[in-house]
């Protein structure tokens, strides 16, 4: 299938699976495609029919908003650079999970549990090293003889017990040898740790117009952290000691209509707010769709990021003003 349809798959799948899903983000550029929820898990995810495709400063934004928005990155896809993606397999792409469409539908869908990933020379399963030592010394092996069985080393053997991870020949010979499942699924929801953390000075920093860089630095001065976000609908994350604020900073415009759409949808999803800030020196709006709209005055008062909050808050609940 191509990118649209296998876009549009992903997105049923996610549906009949219980989770709220986003409007698909297809303005360009494009660093994520959909955001799911399901009750506290966050999935930020994009889709592309080889997951090669996908660069190393795409997958760093992608890990970044990750991090911030307390979710998990996912990339889905049909196949890499060498062939097709094997079913119930997970594979990495700069430390982003990747999965193919069929595993997202049996995992979510028929509760099929992930145990296999890819690896440099082929597949591989994380063991229960505790469950491994338990049952090794209540069948009365040795080291040495669980090793001889295994037709392996002693040392290798120690490894597995101290947490190294096996060839699936080799996880095979040990469930066979103890009789019972020795493998650690791989949670596709679980925060996971990601070695990057976030610096500002490690973030490139797109071009932005004179008019962007006013109305950051006017964020900067309230106390915002500006994190530049070059592939998504809003133009950076703001954040401030409590809260965070997908931020878009844009012309009164066709363009800016067609955001807050997408935007308002991402927040929704997210459980985070947003913010469409505006050049318009007077206006009629106070959101679109949902959207909370500012001008550059309004934003030029606010005295700290509580007073903005108030604002954003209570344009959410107001009706457009005629």
């Amino acid at each position: 299938m191509n990118r649209s349809e296998l876009l549009q798959d992903v997105r049923d799948t996610l549906n009949r699976s219980g989770f709220y899903v986003s409007e698909i983000c297809s303005m360009r550029p494009i660093g994520f495609d959909i955001v799911a929820r399901r009750d506290n898990s966050l999935l930020i995810i994009k889709v592309l029919t080889n997951i090669d495709a996908i660069s190393e400063n795409v997958a760093n934004e992608l890990k970044t908003l990750s991090i911030l928005l307390k979710g998990n990155p996912l990339l889905i896809g049909e196949h890499s650079g060498t062939g097709k993606l094997e079913d119930e397999a997970v594979y990495d792409r700069f430390g982003i999970q990747s999965i193919n469409s069929k595993t997202l539908k049996t995992h979510l869908l028929e509760g099929a549990p992930l145990e296999v990933y890819a690896g440099p020379g082929g597949f591989y399963v994380n063991l229960n090293r505790e469950k491994i030592i338990k049952i090794r010394q209540e069948q009365n092996y040795s080291i040495g003889s669980f090793a001889r069985s295994l037709k392996v080393s002693r040392r290798t053997v120690q490894m597995y017990e101290d947490g190294m991870n096996a060839s699936i020949e080799v996880a095979l010979r040990i469930e066979d040898l103890l009789g019972t499942n020795i493998t650690v699924p791989i949670d596709l929801f679980k925060q996971k740790t990601i070695k990057n953390k976030i610096k500002k000075e490690e973030i490139k920093k797109p071009t932005y117009q004179e008019f962007q860089k006013e109305i950051f630095n006017i964020l900067i001065q309230l106390g915002y952290n500006i994190i530049p976000m070059e592939r998504c609908p809003f133009e950076a994350v703001s954040q401030d000691k409590k809260k965070i604020l997908l931020t878009s900073v844009n012309k009164y415009d066709k363009k800016l209509l067609k955001k807050a759409r997408v935007i308002s949808s991402i927040s929704q999803i997210t459980e985070k707010h947003a913010v469409l800030i505006t050049d318009k020196n007077e206006i009629h709006k106070t959101n679109i769709e949902g959207t909370p709209l500012i001008i550059k005055k309004e934003l030029k008062k606010a005295r700290g990021p509580e007073e903005l909050l108030e604002l954003i808050i209570e344009r959410i609940y107001n009706k457009e003003k005629k």
